[in-house]
């Protein structure tokens, strides 16, 4: 059975002066290897609940539960050593002068032996394909390259759950796509368990599971196949489908009987596959 690496329960929150909750009474969990993708347009409520996981806002009700501890007050600091998080602007993030230096940063903080914290920076920088730039200056990097940078950062430091808030989402499409393929290969290579925020269904494409949040509260939540197969419904939540979903729909408009399952390129290229051979 999976291990629950995050449990939320009917989580409410209500800006001071707002007449509203931004957030109301959405539950969801997380469990160890698992990608899953938070989505929604701005204003939907999932920005808040990023603030809300990490502890920069307090729930006015509900419990939200890390690693089967109840994130408070008291445990906030706890919890955080054992997240990573990759915001939105990764120049916001960097402090060293080098690459290798900013990714040693956090373990210089955290006390780890000089053997042990140059054996880490190595390994984590060799795993997002940074190893030619140990000593460029990270604001000279594209965008890719920095959020790559940021994203070995906090790899070095082990985290049991990494959190993407909106971590693509200034990128050009180049800059994306290192990021998305860095973080499917380590899927691959070590089960990390990510949780993303993000308005990008191109990037939630990837996840396991996809929830869909609306004026603060989930109206879909499923495997990518089955938030995609409510197609133009996705609209009326303000998002736009992904590329490959748009593909599908000219298809299936000139009679190819495509399936709702298929929400990848590899996923629609192998079904067309299977249709021609069967033909």
């Amino acid at each position: 059975m999976k291990q629950l690496v995050l449990s939320v329960e009917n989580l409410s929150f209500q800006y001071l002066g707002q007449p509203n909750e931004a957030v109301r009474n959405v539950t969801f969990h997380v469990y160890k290897g698992d990608w899953v993708a938070i989505v929604g347009h701005n204003g939907s409520g999932k920005s808040t609940v990023a603030k809300l996981l990490i502890g920069l806002l307090k729930p006015k009700h509900g419990e939200i539960r890390l690693f089967d501890t109840v994130l408070n007050e008291a445990t906030v600091w706890q919890l955080r050593r054992r997240m990573g998080i990759v915001f939105q602007n990764p120049d916001n993030q960097f402090v060293g002068t080098t690459v290798q230096d900013d990714v040693a940063f956090a373990l210089e903080n955290n006390g780890i032996p000089r053997e042990e914290m140059v054996e880490r920076v190595q390994a984590a920088i060799r795993q997002v394909g940074m190893e030619a730039f140990l000593l460029k200056e990270p604001h000279h990097l594209s965008g890719g390259q920095k959020q790559r940078v940021a994203l070995a950062g906090i790899l070095a430091l082990r985290p049991d759950l990494i959190i993407l808030d909106e971590a693509t989402s200034m990128l050009d499409p180049k800059g994306k796509q290192e990021v998305l393929e860095a973080l499917i290969d380590l899927r691959k290579k070590q089960q990390m368990t990510i949780l993303s925020i993000t308005h990008d269904l191109e990037e939630a494409v990837q996840a396991d599971k996809i929830i869909v949040m609306n004026e603060g509260e989930i109206v879909a939540n499923g495997t990518p196949s089955d938030v995609f197969s409510l197609g133009e419904k996705l609209a009326e939540f303000r998002l736009d489908l992904p590329f490959v979903m748009k593909i599908k729909k000219e298809l299936q408009q000139t009679g190819i009987p495509l399936s709702v399952h298929s929400a990848t390129i590899e996923e629609l290229v192998d079904e067309l596959w299977t249709l021609y051979l069967n033909k």
